[in-house]
């Protein structure tokens, strides 16, 4: 009896697995590789040639010893540095013109004359490398789209700017002139009791002005500067490094 028990056993595992092989059988994919990290950041590039591929990075060295290196972002050449780069970065102040400048990709071009006028400067760009704000998550959005509504609904409606009147510098004294904040009394030695004009800015030759008789040009101090109304600091260095210039603010008085 035993023995007939086992053979049931034996038959009806047998069965089980023929049912089981005659299945449809499907394929399992491999899973995905992961995605390789992302690497930013001239410090993480560990060899020449993948730094200097990066347009904001620069592979530099001791001058004594050329075979000891790193990857630094790419900056004008700071005089007394003991370093040997593989990029030389020019000196954006030689370009005198807008298009010499923007042919440079490390320079821009700031203007500071009169609106439509070709004057300014070039500088070297120290925003171009700067990495791009993050991109805010539809949650974010939408909770900043509902702030942004009640606040508009909470607010006053401002008034409507008042229009900027035009400079008019007629006036025929030298007090009234100079009360203008945009006018000044000149003359010269043809004509010594004097007239009114616009402010200019900087020293006009042949004659004798009121007002900043230097101009905005002098000043080399950032606070002095600001002091001025019709003065305006341009920063030209690295953020807080204070370097910069002082400049005539001509939206301030054009008509």
């Amino acid at each position: 009896r035993e023995t007939i028990m086992q053979t049931v056993r034996l038959v009806l595992t047998l069965a089980i697995l023929a049912s089981a092989s005659a299945l449809p059988q499907r394929k399992v994919d491999a899973p995905a590789p992961a995605p390789a990290p992302v690497v930013s950041g001239c410090s993480l590039h560990n060899t020449s040639d993948v730094c200097n591929d990066d347009s904001c990075c620069n592979w530099c060295g001791p001058t004594v010893n050329a075979s000891i290196g790193f990857c630094m972002p790419t900056i004008p050449a700071i005089p007394g540095t003991a370093l040997t780069c593989t990029k030389a970065v020019g000196d954006c102040k030689t370009n005198a013109d807008v298009s010499s400048c923007g042919a440079d990709p490390t320079c821009k071009w700031a203007p500071f004359g009169p609106p439509g006028t070709p004057v300014g400067m070039c500088v070297y760009d120290w925003d171009r490398c700067k990495p791009a704000p993050a991109t805010p998550s539809n949650f974010k959005k939408a909770a900043k789209a509902r702030i942004e509504a009640k606040a508009a609904e909470a607010a006053p409606i401002p008034p409507a700017p008042t229009p900027k009147p035009k400079v008019n510098c007629t006036m025929i004294t030298e007090a009234s002139c100079n009360a203008e904040t945009c006018c000044e009394w000149c003359g010269n030695v043809f004509s010594p009791i004097g007239w009114c004009m616009p402010i200019t800015g900087k020293p006009v030759p042949s004659l004798t002005c009121s007002k900043s008789p230097e101009g905005c040009e002098a000043i080399k101090v950032e606070a002095t500067c600001e002091s001025y109304d019709l003065c305006a600091w341009l920063p030209i260095g690295p953020p807080g490094s204070g370097m910069g210039t002082c400049l005539f603010n001509w939206a301030k008085c054009t008509a």
